[in-house]
């Protein structure tokens, strides 16, 4: 396949590009807060110089992603998704449990990779290839016989995730098909039919939960239930939210509830827990209208896309974001369940980092080649 780099800086979506690293250098600046110890007063953290690492290796994979043709990979769903399938049977099979899930491998030492986060992806390019296809006919999903195929793809993945178990992840995937599915014209007997199989199998899958997670859920329902226990995080969340006020108590303020211990894995799943309290409720506001423009952005060149391959795509990268954005923080404000869910390009992380950066690459693919229906093939950059 032909590409020519030529004027390629022009046709980049910088607005979607400068959004992601405003979001990133907020990222770094609050995760060196809340690693840099109960007097630390420095930017330059392990921790911080890791996620700044993880942002530029997820600079490099989106430029490579963005450059070949979204069709290319749609082309080649095939080996990505059985690739991806492979490696999280073996994951299951050979892995070990780290707080309860088998979810990640070791790679260097004690640096693991989280083989979740990447099949995110393939699910996107795959169930929107799936889906584009059974929507030649008359431009909509009216049949159930078409969900046959769309559902065998999703499913098999879910089920490798819900056994490791990662319910928080397997979720995303739902989420991910339903935005799929809503703008691919689903029939809304079809939805309404798939959402009440959902409901009515939610007591069947209460079953096969850990303690661990019946707990989360039912402290949700009733968070004054066990506060010294279940409930202790969200608790001290939303008291270290509290604590920012307006204006918030500033970076690397001494004597912050968030550096005397009060959140555990505050430069992770409450990361927003320390936006909200280093730069108050001012800077936790910006940082969610960036979140918003950033949604907003994509279903924008969602209506752009030069197909409608690749307008699912975007739609599948937008509801991944949304349903992590919509569920970190929720559950640091407890109006959601507690789950490990990342907030994206803010909580620390090399494979969420990695996977986030990838999506937006694939963003960038198709926003690149709006304005043309050319096949794959006889495409290039010009």
């Amino acid at each position: 396949m032909k590409i020519n780099f030529k004027n390629t800086i022009f046709k980049y979506d910088w607005f979607l590009l400068a959004l992601v690293l405003a979001i990133c250098a907020i990222s770094i600046l609050m995760v060196a807060t809340a690693t840099s110890g109960t007097t630390g007063t420095s930017i330059v953290t392990k921790y911080s110089m890791l996620q700044l690492l993880w942002v530029g290796v997820g600079l490099v994979a989106m430029t490579f992603v963005s450059i070949i043709d979204y069709r290319f990979y749609a082309e080649k769903y095939k080996w990505f998704y059985w690739g991806n399938i492979a490696v999280l049977f073996l994951l299951l099979v050979l892995g070990t449990a780290t707080r309860g899930t088998v979810g990640w491998i070791k790679v260097i030492g004690e640096r693991t990779i989280q083989p979740s986060e990447l099949a995110k992806i393939t699910i996107i390019i795959a169930l929107s290839k799936v889906v584009s296809d059974k929507m030649r006919g008359n431009g909509e999903i009216t049949r159930f016989t078409d969900l046959f195929s769309i559902f065998g793809y999703f499913g098999i993945p879910f089920v490798l995730i819900m056994l490791q178990p990662d319910w928080g992840t397997a979720f995303v995937y739902v989420c991910i098909l339903a935005g799929i599915l809503f703008i691919a014209k689903t029939s809304w007997k079809i939805i309404l039919s798939i959402a009440g199989v959902g409901i009515a199998s939610l007591p069947i899958a209460w079953l096969f939960m850990a303690t661990w997670q019946k707990n989360r859920i039912l402290n949700f329902f009733n968070p004054l239930a066990d506060v010294n226990g279940t409930g202790l995080q969200v608790a001290n969340a939303k008291l270290v939210i509290g604590s920012g006020q307006l204006t918030g108590k500033g970076l690397f303020a001494e004597g912050t509830l968030s550096k005397l211990g009060f959140l555990p894995d505050s430069h992770t799943d409450f990361i927003f827990s320390v936006t909200a309290e280093t730069i108050g409720f001012v800077g936790g506001t910006i940082l969610v209208v960036l979140y918003a423009a950033l949604i907003f952005r994509m279903m924008y060149l969602a209506m752009k896309a030069p197909d409608t391959l690749g307008c699912l795509m975007i739609v599948g990268v937008a509801s991944m974001f949304l349903f992590h954005i919509f569920e970190n923080i929720g559950m640091n404000i407890g109006m959601m369940p507690v789950t490990g869910i990342p907030l994206p390009f803010m909580s620390y992380g090399g494979s969420s980092m990695l996977a986030n950066f990838i999506a937006i690459g694939l963003v960038q693919n198709i926003a690149l080649r709006r304005g043309t229906n050319k096949p794959f093939n006889e495409f290039s950059i010009k």
